[in-house]
């Protein structure tokens, strides 16, 4: 149950994050720190104590799922390629506006 609290505290920092903040490049930032808590999360409910590489042997009997393994790995870079893709439209949206103020952006 201890495993939880980090993933959560860093999920609700970053909500805090994009809540609270008006600067593009920080809500940018606050969503990467989000993607990274979830993963994060991904990790501590499929990790297992005890368990060894998805090798199976004769000598060992448990071995880690690989199914979950993979969701993480496709998790990070689809939230590499969200990530490159959102600083790509916001650089275009300041250069635009001349803005970095989400409130002003939204007036004009």
């Amino acid at each position: 149950m201890v495993d939880f609290v980090p993933p959560f505290v860093i999920i609700l920092l970053s909500i805090y994050g994009l809540l609270s903040k008006r600067h593009i490049i920080s809500k940018v930032i606050a969503l990467d720190v989000l993607n990274t808590g979830v993963v994060y999360l991904f990790v501590v409910i499929a990790s297992k104590a005890g368990e060894y590489y998805p090798i199976k042997t004769e000598s060992v009997k448990s071995y880690a799922d690989p199914f979950p393994q993979a969701v993480i790995i496709t998790s990070i870079v689809i939230g590499f390629a969200t990530l490159s893709l959102l600083l790509m439209i916001s650089m275009l949206v300041v250069e635009k506006k001349r803005k970095t103020d989400i409130v002003k952006i939204e007036k004009d």
